[in-house]
C-alpha cells in the first residue's frame, strides 16, 4: 500500500529502528533499494520533531548499498520520525520513512511539547 508524505509517495509502514537512550550516541545502518544504489547521487536525512534538545543527526554516509547515520540526544519518551531521501542520477527521488523511540531515563519522565513539530534542517550526503 502506498501513501503520501510531503507529496512524495512513501511506504505507509515505517521501518522501526532500535530505541536509544537520550544520552546515547548511536549508529544505524540501512540497506537501500538496489535500483537506488546503482545510480545514487545524493542523500538527505531529516528528523521530526526538531529544535533545541531534540534528536540530532551527527553523521550521514553511504557505501556498498548501505546508508549509515549516527544520532545523538533526543528527549526521553519521545518518538521521532526520520525521512531519508535518496536522489538518483536520473532525477528520481526515493524516500524511506523511519521511526525511533527514545527511552525514558527516570520512571517519572513525562512527554514534553516539542519546540517545532515539523522536520528540521536535513543532513546532506555527499
Amino acid at each position: 500500500m502506498r501513501g503520501a508524505f510531503r507529496g512524495v509517495p512513501v511506504s505507509t509502514e515505517p521501518v522501526w529502528l532500535e530505541p536509544k537512550l537520550a544520552a546515547a550516541v548511536k549508529p544505524y545502518r540501512y540497506e537501500i533499494n538496489p535500483l537506488d544504489e546503482q545510480l545514487l547521487t545524493g542523500l538527505t536525512l531529516a528528523v521530526a520533531p526538531s529544535g533545541t534538545g531534540e534528536l540530532a543527526i551527527s553523521a550521514l554516509g553511504y557505501g556498498a548499498g548501505i546508508v549509515t547515520f549516527t544520532v545523538a540526544a533526543g528527549q526521553p519518551t519521545r518518538c521521532y520520525t526520520l525521512m531519508l531521501s535518496a536522489t538518483r542520477s536520473d532525477g528520481m527521488v526515493s524516500e524511506y520513512l523511519f521511526k525511533m523511540r527514545v527511552g525514558s531515563v527516570l520512571v517519572t519522565d513525562q512527554p514534553q511539547v516539542p519546540p517545532a513539530a515539523g522536520f528540521g534542517a536535513a543532513v546532506v550526503w555527499p
